[in-house]
This record gives structure tokens, sequence and C-alpha cells, in this order.
């Protein structure tokens, strides 16, 4: 069985141990289709020009005139109806992109943060972890997406087979991956123009900063994720991770090794060690307590201080709203973010 990996710092002076988050849409490793997907994800300590196209897997949607086929999450050739007229979605990183796509939904889940305009009224189906498939099931619906990799979807696939609703497992942690999954929504929703908007144009922008970022510099970045209960690294292979990567940066966990059940530590002596350019934080929750956990736990130790990014000013809060959930539409502005920050003489 493989292993999955929590990969944390250890403060080797005060011997303490930060463990990951887990079942929340900031934390994730995942996949969209075949093996090709996480192509780009794979780092090495030689990074590879990351300046090619971003339509490899957008190619690979095969669409006719009442349907769309595709590879899903789970490596299944499936097919959709076009234009669905009763969804549910149980992902809220999904919801958003269902309705840049033209999309609308009769159901949704439980949140606390923004939904859609148009998802207000939608019938609340239960929790992201926890869906109410007796009340799925009354809402007889002819679509419902979800992302396989979460606690609470997977077991229900089984249910959806048996009372026949179509389903749609999407998993996606890139730009590539979110251009594919952009144009199987469009398609499916016959708003090819949207996919122009928010999927060919935004890949137009992104390729821009790509292209512009210097290639001889590579910056070394240390990427942690901090909540008021833990501070975790980050690995190559999430969205942020790896739009630092297309655009140039080295990611200190570069050797890190995904595993199933065991814990690898990254620490305090390795970060010194490998002294970064730049400590990204990625933060979910009261910013403010959040800085009070680094302090306790991570900026006490003596060490910290004489870190270079952090003597010289790029210990760097990233904002929320581009970088804790997946930017969707947004991901030129994230890109365009991370690229100012790593090469201000070059990004104005």
């Amino acid at each position: 069985m493989k292993k999955i990996l929590v990969f944390s710092i250890i403060l080797c002076m005060a011997l303490t141990m930060f463990v990951g988050c887990t079942g929340d849409e900031s934390n994730e490793t995942s996949q969209v289709g075949n093996n090709d997907v996480n192509d780009n994800n794979n780092n090495s300590e030689n990074n590879e020009d990351t300046t090619n196209e971003f339509n490899v897997l957008v190619d690979q949607v095969e669409v006719n005139d009442d349907s769309v086929t595709f590879i899903d999450a789970m490596d299944k050739e499936v097919t959709i109806e076009k234009n669905p007229q009763k969804v549910i979605c149980l992902y809220n990183s999904y919801l958003d992109l269902w309705y840049d796509a033209g999309g609308e939904v009769i159901g949704r889940i439980e949140s606390r943060s923004k939904v859609p305009e148009g998802a207000m009224d939608a019938e609340v189906v239960g929790s992201m972890t926890a869906p109410n498939m007796e009340k799925i099931i009354s809402m007889e619906p002819d679509l419902l997406i979800l992302r396989p990799g979460m606690q609470g979807h997977s077991e229900i696939i089984p249910i959806l087979e048996e009372n026949e609703i179509p389903y749609l497992a999407i998993e996606y942690d890139n730009f590539n991956q979110y251009l594919y999954v952009t144009k199987i929504f469009t398609e499916i929703n016959g708003r090819d123009d949207l996919y122009e908007k928010n999927g060919a144009e935004i890949s137009n922008k992104v390729k821009e900063l790509v292209d512009k970022a210097p290639r001889d510099e590579e910056p070394t970045v240390l990427l942690m994720f901090a909540s008021t209960r833990s501070v975790t690294v980050k690995l190559p292979n999430t969205f942020v991770g790896d739009m630092l990567q297309d655009l140039g940066a080295k990611n200190i966990a570069y050797d890190a090794q995904l595993t199933d059940e065991e814990m690898e530590v990254f620490s305090m002596e390795k970060v010194i060690e490998r002294d970064p350019n730049f400590i990204l934080v990625q933060t979910m929750g009261d910013v403010e307590e959040i800085k009070e956990k680094l302090i306790e736990d991570v900026e006490s130790n003596p060490a910290w201080s004489s870190l270079t990014a952090v003597k010289e000013g790029r210990y760097i809060f990233l904002p929320k709203d581009l970088y804790l959930y997946k930017p969707n539409a947004q991901y030129a502005e994230a890109y365009q973010g991370l690229a100012e920050i790593l090469y201000p003489d070059t990004f104005k």
C-alpha cells in the first residue's frame, strides 16, 4: 500500500513537530484524469523550463453534438450529456468554477465562505464531508459534481450508480488541470464562449507572465501553510507550489517523497542549510491568531531569525483571496502576485 506523506517542520531546538491539516479545500494533492496530468508537478533539484503551452489536457476533451467525453479523476472515460438541468455540487471550489462556466445548481453543500450569487437559494444537501444522500436522491439530479479524494465523496459513488445518478468526478491542483476542468464544464453547459474568457484568455496572460520570469535567478522558497492549530510545509505539488515552479522558483522541499502512511519530517536544520530566499505563508483562519501561533512554534526558535528571508524582509503572508482556495478565474492575478514577489525588478 502506498503511503500518504504529511510533510512537516520539526524544530530541533524546541522539539516541536507540526502535523498537517487534512480534509479542507486548501490542502490538496490531487489529479484529474490520467498520469499525464501531474507531469509538471514532478520536481527535482534541476528546475525544468515551464514555458510550455497550457493546452495539453484541454486537447483530450472530446466534444459531440449532445455530449462531452473525457477522462475523470478516477482514470475512467466518461460521457456526460450536455445542458443538465438539475445539478448538485458537493465541493465549493467546483461550485464557483461551474457558475463561471455558465452552469447553475439546485443543490449545494453548507458553506462558511462566499458562494456564487446564483447558488444562494440552492437547496443545502449536507456538508462537504457528509452529504445527505437521502435528500440528494429525492431531488432526482441529472448530474452530481464531486471530488472523489474528499472524505464522504468516494463512499457515495456506489449509491449514485445504484440509483442511476450521473456524476462528474473531478480533482485538480494546478493551472493545466484548471483549464481542463474549465473546458469540460463550459462544453457541458454549451458555453464555449466562456472557455475563451475563463480559459484561453487567462492561459495567454499566464503564459506571458511565465515567459517573462527570469530563468537565471531560480529563487528558493519555503512554502508554509499556517492555521491556529498547526503549521506545515507545503509541497511542490500543491496549486501554489505549482505556480512557483512555473515561475522558475524552487521549493526547498523538492526532495520530499509522497508516501501513504509515513510522516516525513523536515527539520529546521534542513531549512537553515538551504536558507531559502523567500518564506511564503498561506493562512487559514484569523491571521492575528495565526501570527501568534507562528511566534510560539516557529519564530521563537533562535535559528529562525538567522534565515536570509527573515533578515531581508522576504517572510511574506500571502493574501487569502488568491492563495487559500484555488484562484480559478483569478489565476492570472495569482501568478502576477507571486511574480512580483519573486522578481520585483522584472514585474513592476
